[in-house]
């Protein structure tokens, strides 16, 4: 579990950390504006670009003593203990290692450490093994200090298990807290009060409204980041790199638990897949900036196409619950988990989905709709074409998921075209125009999915 760092990809890497850190920073002014407390020259705080600037040299001294990354450092305490102000002085992450973002307290709370004031235990640790001094043989103190890796504090996980792809959830980049359902709600819920707040507290009279699109985009971006986090644990693994015989040792895979997958779908079906909250009065003051000049991109649009940013968000999460990686684990998974062990299965997994993205298809409400109360607005609207997409995908195209989720997606695309007909047929629901050819539409794609051919590949 201790790997000294090559160093040949410090700068590939660490520019990762850079481009993330320029978020992180965009994203805190943007909340501590909105909330009020930038003061009259709207400049950070003191003691945050303080200990931001202490967190990053910390970072890079330990990449020249030889320590990798470690994404699961952050995965150490809970949000409670990193929150409580008392505990300012303490470490707050297990490691220097990983890329910690800002912390934030929501807005309502009392504002502890921004970044961790110091080294964690897993830095202590590798820095023992790689540079304690022995009197004699070293292997076998060397193989003592290993042997603690099951150690709370001492987990790792480096830049090749942090993909979108990687099972283990509880390595990420820019993450907090042991768990990322409690992260993402935090972020969202003050992303959720302060967007309201965003033109009144970050302009200011006689300047443009750039800043408010600029603060707007960074809380957006917030809100969605936390979202993917969450959308890890369906299908994920925990990954430990315990020795046979180290004390505490675990196994290297563990399924994660069954009611934490459940409430990371509830948790997406509640935010990601339903349609924000903004109001015109906000969306109407988000310009963009005016300014062209060599190495600016000028956008095609000068408002925001807020359609197109929710729904590729939208298109991102839901490829991550869809991923065929994620699939096979999920199928996998049911042999993986003790038989009295809770069971999340991918039946389970694809029927939640369902479930969550159409509603409106699946649960009719009876009422007259216009064009100001449509029976699907256009967020849903395109979630219900992306999950329909992704599942024609699934049937059309061989190879990649596996047999069981294909055939189950047919299965939910033919009841979903029954479904329709049903709606459809429902006197007690009058459709609006936009939501009738939205319907017939959905149910015209389903049909042509269903119809289709499989084409298998010639053999040789």
């Amino acid at each position: 579990a201790v790997q000294p760092y090559g160093g040949q990809n410090v700068a590939s890497a660490d520019c990762l950390m850079s481009r993330g850190m320029q978020q992180q920073l965009g994203f805190a002014a943007a909340s501590l504006a909105a909330q009020g407390k930038l003061g009259m020259r709207k400049e950070l705080p003191e003691e945050f670009v303080a200990q931001a600037l202490k967190e990053v040299v910390m970072h890079e001294v330990g990449h020249t003593l030889g320590l990798r990354h470690n994404f699961k450092a952050s995965a150490w305490k809970s949000l409670k203990d990193i929150e409580d102000p008392t505990k300012s002085n303490e470490a707050t992450v297990a490691s220097v290692m990983d890329y910690s973002p800002v912390n934030i307290a929501p807005p309502e709370g009392t504002q502890g450490a921004y970044y961790t004031p110091t080294l964690g235990p897993y830095d202590y640790w590798a820095i023992e093994y790689g540079y304690k001094p022995f009197s004699g043989e070293d292997g076998p103190e060397l193989a003592k200090i290993a042997a603690r890796s099951g150690e709370p504090g001492l987990d790792y996980a480096t830049d090749e298990d942090t993909r979108s792809v990687d099972s283990d959830p509880f390595s990420n980049r820019f993450d907090l807290g042991s768990d990322p359902i409690a992260y993402a709600q935090r972020q969202i819920a003050t992303v959720n009060l302060l967007v309201p707040k965003i033109v009144e507290r970050s302009v200011e009279p006689g300047e443009g409204y750039q800043k408010a699109r600029q603060s707007f985009g960074m809380l957006l971006s917030e809100y969605w980041r936390t979202v993917l986090f969450a959308s890890r644990l369906p299908g994920g693994l925990q990954v430990a790199r315990d020795h046979k015989g180290d004390a505490a040792g675990r196994a290297p895979f563990k399924v994660v638990d069954a009611a934490q997958q459940r409430a990371a779908m509830q948790l997406i079906g509640a935010t990601a897949f339903q349609s924000p909250k903004i109001d015109a009065s906000i969306l109407n003051y988000l310009a963009a900036t005016r300014w062209s000049h060599w190495g600016i991109t000028e956008p095609l649009r000068v408002d925001l196409a807020v359609h197109d940013v929710i729904s590729n968000m939208q298109a991102r999460t839901v490829s991550q619950l869809l991923d065929p990686i994620t699939l096979s684990r999920l199928q996998d998974s049911e042999m993986r988990t003790p038989a009295d062990q809770d069971l999340y299965s991918l039946a389970e997994h694809l029927r939640t989905l369902v479930n969550l993205v159409f509603t409106e298809i699946l649960e009719p409400k009876a009422g007259e709709y216009g064009a100001r109360t449509p029976y699907v607005d256009g967020i849903r609207r395109n979630l219900h074409r992306t999950v329909v997409r992704q599942f024609s995908n699934m049937l059309t195209r061989v190879g990649g998921v596996p047999e069981d989720a294909r055939v189950l997606a047919r299965a939910h695309l033919t009841d979903l075209s029954t479904k329709i007909d049903g709606l459809l047929a429902n006197e007690g629901v009058k459709l609006d125009e936009v939501s009738l050819a939205h319907m017939r539409d959905l149910k015209q794609r389903v049909e042509i999915v269903l119809k289709a051919e499989l084409a298998l590949p010639p053999v040789n």
